[in-house]
């Protein structure tokens, strides 16, 4: 499902828009969908990321060697 939304623009704001999508080729909503889409994706990333910190804090900040990993994983790394 899609969901139209609205967004409003100073008159300079939405002339720099009107010339980069015209210089690209692209549509004023597909830029703007592209653009926040990349940030929403980075903030999910950087969700993930702080997660990821925080179980790694809480666990002792235990770490395990390249050499142990390739290990456990059942590759031979010689």
């Amino acid at each position: 499902m899609t969901m139209a939304t609205s967004v409003r623009f100073d008159d300079d704001m939405n002339d720099i828009l009107n010339d980069y999508t015209k210089s690209h080729g692209i549509s004023k909503s597909e830029y703007i969908k592209q653009v926040v889409s990349e940030s929403l994706e980075d903030w999910v990333d950087i969700q993930e990321a702080d997660e990821a910190y925080k179980a790694w804090r809480d666990g002792g900040f235990k770490t395990v060697s390249h050499a142990d990993m390739w290990s456990r994983l059942g590759i031979d790394n010689e």
